[in-house]
């Protein structure tokens, strides 16, 4: 195999692994509490938050970091893989 042909492999890899590091990562950093809209809504106009009636497609698996991690992993695959296919369906062939 050349190396032009070996690199068109490797590329898509690392690109997933920088995504999977970047959602690990920055996952950490978000925050479950209100924004200053949000909190500005519940304390002083006393509007409660809706509850909604869908808790997801992945809410077997509970709540936890693992399961951020696990579902982040999956979307980003996903986005990816589609993107891919888009890509590949549009693209013109030589």
């Amino acid at each position: 195999m050349e190396r032009n042909e070996s690199a068109k492999f490797v590329l898509p890899i690392v690109v997933v692994l920088i995504a999977i590091v970047s959602i690990v990562i920055l996952g950490g950093l978000a925050s479950g509490n209100p924004d200053g809209f949000e909190w500005s809504l519940f304390d002083y106009a006393e509007v409660t938050e809706p509850e909604g009636s869908f808790e997801g497609i992945w809410s077997f698996l509970g709540e936890g970091l693992v399961v951020d991690v696990i579902t982040g992993v999956v979307g980003i695959v996903g986005v990816l893989l589609l993107g891919y296919l888009l890509f590949r369906l549009t693209s013109r062939r030589n």
